[in-house]
């Protein structure tokens, strides 16, 4: 029902109304395009980031584990660990 109200609604106005109602379309619709377009273009370059965060992750959790293991041996007494 209340579609109907609203295309009745636009009948009711006279030309120069109709004009700026569709302007107003076209501006909101081209503002949405954008954000998307923006949104989409930082959804993709954090896409392309992700390996390289993968990469230094691993190396540094490689690190962490070397790190760990040689002071679990200093702590056991085995100081040849260095």
């Amino acid at each position: 029902m209340r579609k109907l109200k609203h295309v009745v609604d636009l009948f009711k106005l006279n030309k120069i109304q109709l004009i700026q109602r569709i302007n107003t379309l076209e501006l909101e619709k081209s503002t949405l395009e954008e954000t998307i377009k923006d949104e989409l273009y930082k959804t993709f370059m954090d896409k392309l980031k992700e390996p390289q965060e993968l990469a230094r992750y691993k190396k540094d959790n490689k690190n962490l584990r070397m790190k760990v293991k040689t002071l679990k041996q200093i702590l056991k007494g085995d100081h040849d660990a260095r």
